[in-house]
């Protein structure tokens, strides 16, 4: 709601929804009570699905997927209010069309929106226990059990979807903790749906163990499945010694090397000489200094 038009548009839906259950409780409508319902669902479902097309026609903008599949979960709420479903039933639709909005974020972009798995294991987790709550015999215990086990599946669902395992390797740790937590539920439980299980009860900290000594084993593999091996590098050639002979001393530069290549430069002698220089025939002078100690001074021209 970062612009005021946002603002006016969903303050106008939340009054409207407002008047509308305010109308269903006090019973006005209570003779077109199906029309109202489907009116109502038809609604629901309309708002849903153009929050689906406005995400179409901007991915960047992901959050519109979960108003969009919570109002759509809403439109099926009605529907199955409408036909006699059980209460357990019906929250566990709309939970599950929650869900749905997480599981398509985290389709859109695995890279980035690995963290969509979270809300939406934690949501389905929530609608096992409530699917398992609604039943007069479940216990208490069960539903620990499941509700940490089904975490810890969720936490582990991250580290086994990640392309970048090693990056992900910190979801390991609640994933442990959390099926360790389910394992004292389940023995707990175990013993009264199972008679024959209440002796065995005091040996379930060995399923522990054996669990703490499965992971120490992997991350030993995993340690030295990614050690580097040692590269030995081949042994160098030993110089060969050449003997000296008498007198000769080591920095002495063996000839039978070739000498270095460098270019050479050859530039003519300049000799000061303090005697006249000697002319040709033609009369010119051979030494440049002489020459320019007899020409005339330029202001003379």
């Amino acid at each position: 709601m970062s612009k005021p038009r946002d603002s006016v548009i969903w303050g106008a839906i939340l009054v409207v929804i407002g008047v509308g259950f305010l109308v269903w409780n006090l019973g006005i409508l209570a003779a077109v009570q199906t029309t109202v319902a489907l009116i109502l669902m038809a609604s629901f479902a309309l708002l849903g699905l153009a929050f689906v097309f406005s995400y179409l026609n901007k991915r960047s903008d992901w959050w519109r997927l979960i108003p969009a599949f919570t109002l759509l979960a809403v439109a099926a709420v009605i529907f199955l209010s409408t036909r006699g479903v059980a209460t357990p039933w019906v929250a566990a639709a709309l939970l599950s069309g929650i869900a749905l909005a997480f599981v398509v974020i985290y389709a859109s972009d695995r890279e980035e929106r690995w963290w969509a798995l979270i809300p939406f294991g934690s949501v389905m987790v929530m609608v096992v226990v409530i699917l398992l709550g609604a039943r007069p015999d479940t216990s208490t215990a069960l539903l620990g059990a499941v509700l940490f086990g089904g975490m810890g599946l969720v936490f582990f669902l991250i580290y086994a979807l990640a392309r970048d395992r090693q990056r992900f390797g910190w979801a390991l740790v609640p994933t442990a903790a959390l099926g360790v937590m389910a394992l004292v539920a389940l023995a707990a439980y175990a013993p009264d749906s199972v008679p024959a299980l209440a002796e065995a009860a005091w040996l379930w900290p060995v399923l522990v163990v054996l669990l703490g000594a499965g992971l120490l084993g992997y991350a030993a593999m995993r340690a030295r499945r990614e050690a580097v091996p040692a590269v030995e590098l081949p042994a160098q050639p030993a110089a060969a010694e050449t003997t000296l002979a008498p007198g000769a001393s080591v920095m002495d530069v063996n000839e039978d090397d070739p000498p270095p290549k460098a270019t050479r430069i050859e530039r003519s002698p300049i000799t000061l000489v303090d005697e006249s220089p000697a002319t040709g025939a033609s009369g010119e002078v051979r030494d440049i200094y002489e020459f320019l100690k007899n020409a005339p001074p330029e202001g003379d021209k």
